[in-house]
């Protein structure tokens, strides 16, 4: 699997990065912002995003 990352010129005022994944013949490129004033850090973000999943799981059954 190859992992490419790059500076987007399309934002200028914020730094954002782009990540291009391949799976089977499919490029997928994803583009991810980072805030410099937020205080979450990106540990914070996935547990509160993995928590909020695993409650909706629950919900459902």
């Amino acid at each position: 699997m190859q992992t490419a990352i790059k500076t987007a010129a399309t934002q200028p005022t914020r730094e954002s990065r782009t990540i291009t994944r391949r799976i089977g013949s499919t490029d997928f490129e994803i583009a991810v912002y980072f805030s410099a004033t937020n205080r979450e850090t990106l540990n914070d973000k996935i547990t509160r995003l993995i928590k909020s999943e695993a409650g909706k799981e629950v919900k459902k059954q």
